[in-house]
């Protein structure tokens, strides 16, 4: 004899209170059962399910249903078997006249494990002593294809209802602007971040830079060695010239290949072709070209690389412009090259032991012309040191004289940041005498004065190289 029923047929939605939308669906069809543990549900406006309709020893045949799917599992105490669950359901389906296309318990429903695999349940903890119904309910505006799937174990029974309503599949989620496709393509819109440039840096006279970027680096040299990837492999070409490094941030709005492109293009018109590409992967790892040719910017995906090599050729010696792109989701950077050839300028030092003797008899002190520094720095270039040389020779000669040695600098940059620029040039060319040519420490002392003494205008370029300078002054007493 059967337990009291365990649900009751419910058709018209509002006669149940709704608790949330799946519910609330689902008992348009069925109340919940009593004692219910615990459910879950699942929503699917509109997809295909494979409907069970007979299971012919270990084949499960099955027919697609297309329409909205709402799956509920219920978990229920043990004392409620599978069989019984189901029973109470094809009561109700019956009540409704449903046409019960397939049914199965136990060992009519085949292999366990393999059915509730094809049906894939929302709690799946059992499999055993399954019971399975799918029917087919007509309904005054709608048809609904139902499968009531029931397991049990030592700790609980679940049901899996399934509901599915035919439908078309719906189309109207997404509407379209007509107005838009009658609008020219507009470009994205970037605020300008010259800003951010670091310090004494500026685009090259040859290339403006990208709408938004800013300058994170500049280093540029008169006359220098660098390598540029070349080939395959990392294959490198040395040249030498006039250096401009710089390395420019983008926004992040631009892609590399539209960066890239913009760039082929300016070179292009200048007349620039192409002597080395390399795309993606295919330029190798991105720490590796870093190490190689010295690159300041090498932060990104290596598939997102994009490096050409240019050349020109002119009668006033050739120009390289490397171009190097590089991205990943959070930054996009830029490094641009410019190798203008030119032969080195062996004019620079322009000071003999003879020269500085006769300067410092006269006035007592002398600018040592020719000891330049790289930029922005207290190394000395390779071509000054000649002239140091030429000052140790004249100290080596007058052993019982003091001088100091005091670097100048322009007016560019802070206050603070030119006096310690100038002190440490001035130590600079003091630790090389003693280092390298035996100076006595006591000899020489390395002051440093900033931007407070200069001998030219500051107001133009040329006067600014002039008040970059590095004086030794004779001294009168031994404090």
């Amino acid at each position: 004899m059967l337990k009291p029923a365990l649900m009751s047929l419910t058709i018209i939605m509002t006669m149940m209170p709704a608790m949330n939308a799946f519910s609330a669906t689902t008992q348009e069809l069925f109340s919940e059962p009593k004692e219910v543990k615990d459910t879950k549900n699942e929503l699917r406006h509109f997809t295909p399910v494979q409907l069970i309709t007979a299971i012919d020893g270990k084949n499960i045949l099955s027919k697609e249903m297309k329409g909205k799917l709402i799956r509920t599992n219920y978990e229920l105490p043990p004392s409620y078997t599978p069989a019984h669950l189901l029973n109470n359901y094809k009561k109700q389906l019956n009540a409704l006249n449903a046409e019960i296309i397939f049914e199965c318990e136990q060992a009519t429903c085949g292999n366990e494990r393999k059915l509730s695999s094809f049906i894939s349940p929302l709690t799946n903890i059992s499999s055993s002593s399954p019971s399975l119904i799918t029917a087919h309910i007509t309904l005054p505006k709608k048809q609904v294809y139902v499968s009531i799937y029931a397991t049990g174990w030592q700790n609980a029974t679940n049901v899996e209802l399934d509901i599915i309503e035919i439908i078309d599949e719906p189309l109207d989620l997404v509407t379209t602007n007509q107005d838009y496709l009658s609008q020219a393509v507009s470009e994205i819109t970037v605020k300008d971040n010259s800003d951010k440039d670091t310090k004494s840096s500026v685009d090259h006279p040859m290339l403006s830079r990208v709408p938004g970027a800013y300058i994170q680096e500049y280093i540029t040299h008169g006359f220098n060695q660098t390598l540029v990837l070349a080939g395959d492999n990392f294959k490198t070409l040395e040249l030498e010239g006039k250096v401009t490094d710089i390395v420019y941030i983008l926004p992040r709005t631009y892609s590399e290949f539209e960066i890239d492109a913009n760039y082929h293009n300016a070179l292009t018109k200048l007349g620039f072709t192409e002597v080395y590409t390399c795309l993606g992967k295919a330029c190798g790892d991105e720490d590796t070209l870093e190490t190689k040719i010295e690159l300041h910017s090498a932060i990104g995906r290596e598939e997102n690389q994009f490096y050409r090599l240019y050349k020109l050729e002119r009668a006033e010696g050739d120009v390289y412009a490397m171009v190097y792109v590089i991205g990943f989701s959070g930054r996009l950077s830029a490094e641009i090259r410019i190798i203008e050839e030119t032969t080195l300028n062996n004019n620079r030092v322009g000071i003999d032991l003879q020269g500085l003797t006769d300067e410092i008899a006269k006035s007592g002190h002398v600018a040592l012309d020719g000891l330049l520094f790289k930029y922005d720095s207290d190394e000395l270039l390779p071509e000054a040191y000649p002239i140091v040389e030429v000052v140790a020779q004249y100290l080596q000669t007058h052993p019982k004289q003091l001088f100091y040695v005091v670097g100048h600098s322009d007016d560019q940059g802070s206050q603070a940041y030119n006096q310690t620029l100038s002190e440490k040039r001035a130590t600079a060319i003091k630790t090389r005498l003693i280092k390298q040519f035996s100076i006595a420490a006591q000899q020489v002392e390395a002051k440093g004065v900033g931007e407070y003494s200069p001998i030219a205008n500051n107001l133009d370029e040329a006067g600014q190289k002039l008040n970059r300078r590095v004086e030794l002054v004779i001294r009168s007493d031994s404090k």
